[in-house]
């Protein structure tokens, strides 16, 4: 009964151990992250290490040679990805319209401040456009200060 006990608190001690660790890696990737720092080097070449190929199995018999294994891997994925039909579309002949030097000019022009402002507002204002988490509301709130940088 107590060694039961022992190995469910050790077991229990060792996964909180891992969380901790895993946290710390976390919040040590947000400090340092792409930094052109040695941890930041380190993390890459562990990366680098664990996704490696080693060698593999070819007709049978484990190879570690690397000019066999690539082209190994080149044949399987040359099979792999090629196709079994070459049945394709054949536009020759096929006129598309064009577009004129007015609409091109629109394409390609600035974006005009109420303009901007129009496709802000129609948005709603719970929506976030990107990740940094800052919604439509916000956005409006403080359009005045934040206007040059949407612009």
């Amino acid at each position: 009964m107590t060694r039961k006990k022992l190995q469910e608190d050790l077991w229990l001690a060792a996964q909180s151990h891992e969380s901790l660790l895993r946290q710390k890696t976390r919040s040590r990737w947000i400090r340092e992250g792409d930094c052109n720092s040695p941890y930041f080097h380190l993390l890459m070449n562990s990366n680098g290490r664990n996704n490696a190929v080693k060698g593999m199995l070819i007709d049978g018999s484990w190879v570690e040679e690397p000019t066999r294994v690539k082209e190994a891997v080149r044949v399987f994925f040359l099979q792999r990805f090629q196709e079994s039909k070459q049945c394709r579309l054949d536009l020759d002949g096929v006129r598309f319209h064009s577009i004129g030097q007015q609409q091109n000019d629109m394409l390609v022009g600035r974006f005009h401040e109420d303009e901007t402002k129009r496709a802000v507002w129609d948005c709603g204002s719970e929506k976030s456009p990107g990740p940094d988490g800052l919604n439509f509301k916000f956005i409006k709130e403080f359009w005045q200060l934040l206007k040059p940088d949407v612009i």
